[in-house]
């Protein structure tokens, strides 16, 4: 029986992707993508060389992912970077079953997949130049090559570990607040010159990502200087020019952070709620495995993360929710192993929150297949998206 859900669970998996798949070919219409992603790396193609612009203070974010997306773009312009984005979709997928199968069977790492590929960001990034989605996958593979390394204890898997993390904080400046956390897990799963691993972690995360920042530095005096930049705008984007007063209120707000989570922008899946309180069952397993001790702390640390840095996204802490997704199914896989009665409402409840997540997909897909069909042109279907904020942008861009 398990054998013949786990196909229909594949093919289920294909045609959400194939649905993804159908974005890849429309025009972008990303916000931060027609706003500074696509003209920075076309400016950079243009000079052959890593620019500053003015106009657009994140020309001085780290940019190892945009590259990426570059060399998509040099080969085939807008389409080539939004085919970049599908691969960094796939390969984030790909890497949440392997780090899922250090904790489940493959029945229940599908499981995990499938709910994954339903995020919003992930169905929606999977087909637009943000770079969310390749920061996550750097996150995940460097927490696998972490574990890997926590069994046998091989240095060449730290350092490869570092420099997959280094690659998300060469992504962007916000991975530089998930440093610590990657230092304490360095820190539990070491058995032996637990400092001297740390000293090894930092320098080999800080090798792909330091010519950013050094470049930044260069630039602008100043090597986070977006972080400088968002606490200007703090009032403007998340509600508060204090910052005090920003932190309070969003310690005030805890109790929707539920509701937040999987009805509001960027959602997630109701089952991460649903499923938590079986969780506190498994705290003493928890605490006695220091492979799940880790990727809990991680998880913890990642949506305090999310809920306190603004603008309040999912987007921003994407690896922690993959983990945190993770970690709920690996519960429920144990309560229905101990019981088998609860099977089948478990898996009623997974299958009713991917159906939720993918209704609003519908609707985007039949709206492409509009413009896809010939019933729209380009100027026509961009338009849709006009609401007062991205017009120019889009205009700027598109150049209609």
């Amino acid at each position: 029986m398990q054998k013949l859900l786990e196909k229909a669970i594949l093919i289920f998996l294909i045609l959400v992707w194939l649905s993804h798949l159908v974005q890849v070919f429309i025009p972008e219409v990303g916000f931060d993508a027609v706003w500074y992603h696509l003209p920075i790396v076309k400016a950079i193609l243009e000079h052959k060389k890593l620019v500053f612009l003015p106009e657009l203070y994140q020309s001085a974010n780290p940019l190892f992912s945009d590259l990426i997306f570059g060399l998509g773009f040099f080969f085939a312009g807008e389409l080539g970077s939004k085919i970049v984005a599908y691969l960094f979709g796939l390969l984030l997928i790909i890497s949440t079953y392997v780090l899922s199968r250090k904790f489940l069977n493959k029945f229940w790492s599908l499981i995990v997949v499938l709910i994954v590929s339903t995020f919003q960001v992930v169905a929606w990034q999977s087909a637009s130049f943000y770079v969310d989605i390749a920061k996550a996958f750097w996150e995940i593979s460097s927490l696998i090559a972490l574990a890997k390394w926590k069994d046998n204890q091989q240095h060449k898997w730290l350092v490869i570990s570092a420099l997959l993390f280094g690659a998300s904080l060469a992504t962007k400046l916000f991975s530089l607040f998930l440093l610590p956390v990657f230092l304490c897990l360095v820190f539990i799963w070491s058995k032996r010159e637990k400092f001297s691993q740390i000293l090894s972690f930092t320098i080999g995360s800080l090798i792909c990502s330091f010519p950013f920042y050094f470049f930044t530095y260069l630039k602008t005096d100043n090597p986070f200087f977006s972080f400088s930049q968002h606490l200007i705008k703090l009032g403007e984007i998340g509600g508060d020019s204090s910052f005090l007063s920003y932190i309070w209120q969003r310690t005030t707000l805890l109790p929707s952070l539920p509701v937040q989570l999987v009805i509001a922008r960027d959602y997630t899946s109701f089952v991460l709620i649903l499923f938590l309180p079986v969780l506190f069952f498994y705290i003493q397993k928890l605490r006695n495995n220091k492979l799940l001790l880790g990727m809990t702390i991680f998880t913890i640390w990642q949506v305090f993360l999310w809920w306190y840095l603004p603008p309040l996204s999912t987007r921003y802490a994407l690896s922690g929710f993959v983990i945190w997704t993770i970690i709920s199914i690996w519960s429920v896989a144990g309560l229905s192993q101990k019981n088998s009665r609860f099977f089948q409402p478990i898996l009623l409840s997974i299958f009713l929150a991917i159906t939720i997540n993918l209704a609003p997909r519908i609707f985007v897909n039949i709206r492409s297949f509009e413009y896809l069909s010939g019933s729209q042109n380009k100027q026509q279907y961009i338009r849709q998206f006009f609401d007062g904020h991205i017009d120019q942008h889009l205009i700027k861009w598109h150049q209609f």
